[in-house]
């Protein structure tokens, strides 16, 4: 039956990612995974993050998904880190075990932070767990004010929100406070971000809250 196999699929996942994060957590390194739609800015927020986070001392290393093609990881890299590129070749999310493999093929002496860019979609990543830390869900004002009513799972199971592209705000219809006040209804409990990779406005906030998060684990 579909329910059964589906059951032994999300099993073995979260047996997976319970692994991942135990090995995160005896080599003290912070993880945090990114969800969002097509176009949203994941990478953009990457890149702005790699490049503060590494004027502050910190070390990261990216695991990006996609369902093809390196453009992503090649970013990441001009920007200052080591990516790995991970082709689902059509799969809509990564899963744990992708990231386990991944982790092995990555040199991670000294690494700080991982961040991890799931594959553009704000469906199916959110039934796969990946063992990070903490999941963002990041939303962009292009896409509408109206994203956590459409997708309500992602954001109320989100460990933190994102909104990007923030400096289009006066050139958009786009209502900010319908848009938290939507979030806040799914999830009132989550960390809420406005940021612009075009300005850098947000980032400083995003960048603080992730440093007390590697405090909290201990880096």
């Amino acid at each position: 039956m579909r329910v059964e196999v589906m059951k032994r699929v999300l099993g073995s996942n979260e047996a997976a990612a319970q692994a991942n994060r135990k090995f995160w957590d005896d080599n003290g390194i912070l993880v945090l995974d990114f969800m969002g739609s097509p176009g949203s800015g994941k990478t953009s927020v990457f890149e702005r993050m790699i490049r503060e986070l590494t004027q502050r001392g910190r070390s990261l290393k990216v695991i990006e998904g996609d369902v093809a093609s390196t453009n992503d990881a090649r970013r990441i890299e001009q920007a200052g880190a080591e990516a790995f590129q991970i082709n689902t070749g059509g799969a809509c999310h990564l899963h744990a075990a992708m990231v386990s493999r991944a982790m092995q093929q990555l040199d991670l002496d000294g690494v700080q932070i991982m961040l991890i860019e799931n594959v553009g979609n704000l469906v199916c990543p959110t039934a796969f767990l990946l063992g990070a830390h903490f999941r963002f869900v990041v939303a962009s004002v292009p896409e509408g004010d109206d994203k956590p009513e459409k997708y309500p799972v992602a954001f109320r199971e989100a460990d933190g929100i994102i909104l990007n592209k923030i400096d289009l705000l006066p050139h958009l219809p786009f209502d900010a406070d319908k848009f938290w006040e939507l979030c806040d209804q799914l999830n009132s409990e989550a960390p809420k971000f406005a940021v612009s990779c075009t300005t850098g406005e947000g980032l400083d906030t995003l960048c603080d809250f992730i440093e007390e998060q590697l405090a909290q684990l201990g880096g």
